[in-house]
């Protein structure tokens, strides 16, 4: 019998192991990974193309074109599309990012037959109507105008156009006019040269037997794109010196809304599991330091984070939160003082071993399912990680020291080097 008055037992954790996807490369170029699962009776499909803002030859290309794709092909209509999916209670969505763009589909296993057709006509037959787009554009606009008036928007679009420059595919979010020079022959245009066979990943996970995999193998080498690799060189030219400060003013709002932040290495750069360590510490969960100063301490905030955000090209590390505009400014010298605190003082044994505690029971957490281990495995693929890389992120945990953590903010955490950007009203 459970005895309730006993905490129960800890164990170390010593590493992990993600599931391992059987890997196809099929005859039309396209890669399929596969990872079973019969826990449940469920498949998620997703089908990656190198398509995202970092291609685009214009903001706004590549968003308005992987919707587009649900507007219509040649054999179904956007509604016939939509009630197809709804009656067999599957998703059939889309993920546009700033390097991928993803079409994923889950559904139950027996349904994977009725489905993958239609899947696949999305992607190889798209009809681009033409009363379709201008709807798409007109709701695309409106979406635009409503989100700029928000000071969470502004304030990170603006931090990123800080760092990367003003058409960088890295800045957040549009301006007001992106998507003005928007024709539908330039979706169609970006359509046939990114969404490419060649260079398209697959992911297949959950309850596939041996049927469904032969199935799967035969109908997805037969789609039929653009069989070419397309080039990957795109000349984007880095800000040398980004700006330093940037004010976004809204004079009738109570709040300001503030990034405070700048670009870190790369996610496959040997500090980057330890910068991740740092970061928890800073802002990362809800014992964070500076959730203890500027939320419970000063009362500043009802919330403050920070994160690291890594994409193929770059990684940006950033601190966010909203505060009542007249406690801006010392809302941004706390923030200043604890990255100075952590590159003068080590960090406390107790402090660290909480962090450590919680990322690691997280970390477990967040792998709990097949589809979250996927997501893992699809995050080593896309970033050409190691397949080590998920044990080498547990033992940075439980082996990283504060001195480290101490030279890392010292290194890349400089005070000078941070760029601070705010939406609202002038302090």
């Amino acid at each position: 019998m459970l005895d309730r008055t006993k905490a129960p037992e800890t164990y170390e954790i010593d590493a992990v192991s993600l599931q391992i996807a059987e890997i196809n490369n099929l005859k039309n170029g396209a890669r399929l990974h596969v990872i079973k699962s019969e826990t449940q009776p469920v498949v998620r499909l997703d089908f990656v193309f190198k398509a995202g803002k970092w291609y685009e030859p214009e903001s706004g290309v590549s968003d308005l074109t992987a919707k587009m794709l649900f507007e219509g092909t040649a054999n179904h209509t956007a509604k016939q599309i939509a009630e197809k999916v709804a009656f067999y209670g599957a998703s059939f969505d889309n993920n546009h990012g700033y390097d991928r763009t993803e079409f994923t589909l889950y559904c139950l296993a027996k349904y994977v037959e009725e489905l993958l057709p239609l899947v696949l006509d999305v992607l190889q037959n798209p009809s681009f109507p033409e009363e379709e787009f201008n709807l798409l554009l007109q709701r695309t606009r409106q979406n635009v105008k409503v989100q700029r008036q928000k000071n969470s928007y502004l304030a990170t679009h603006s931090f990123t156009k800080a760092l990367y420059g003003d058409e960088h595919p890295y800045v957040f979010g549009f301006d007001s006019n992106a998507f003005d020079n928007i024709t539908l022959d330039k979706l169609e245009a970006y359509y046939k040269s990114r969404f490419n066979v060649q260079e398209l990943e697959v992911f297949a996970c959950g309850s596939i037997n041996e049927p469904m995999l032969q199935y799967l193998v035969k109908n997805i080498e037969e789609l039929s794109l653009q069989r070419s690799h397309s080039s990957d060189t795109v000349d984007r030219i880095d800000i040398a010196n980004p700006k330093k400060h940037s004010l976004v003013e809204m004079p009738e709002s109570l709040q300001s809304s503030i990034r405070v932040g700048k670009r870190f290495p790369l996610i496959q750069h040997e500090n980057y599991l330890k910068l991740i360590v740092l970061n928890e510490v800073l802002g990362g969960y809800f014992g964070s330091r500076l959730m203890r100063n500027i939320r419970e301490d000063k009362g500043y905030t009802y919330g403050i984070y920070s994160t690291i955000s890594a994409k193929e090209q770059d990684s940006l590390f950033y601190i966010g939160t909203d505060v009542n505009y007249a406690v801006t400014d010392d809302t941004i010298s706390e923030i200043k003082k604890e990255i100075a605190l952590l590159q003068q003082e080590e960090i406390q044994e107790d402090e660290l071993n909480t962090v450590k505690n919680y990322m690691l029971g997280k970390f477990l957490n967040d792998i709990a399912t097949i589809f979250d281990q996927c997501d893992r495995y699809k995050r080593i693929v896309l970033h050409s990680l190691s397949t080590e890389y998920y044990s080498n992120y547990v033992t940075t945990i439980r082996t990283v020291t504060a001195p480290e953590l101490r030279e890392l903010a010292n290194t890349y955490l400089p005070i000078d080097d941070l760029t601070i950007s705010v939406a609202g009203r002038n302090s």
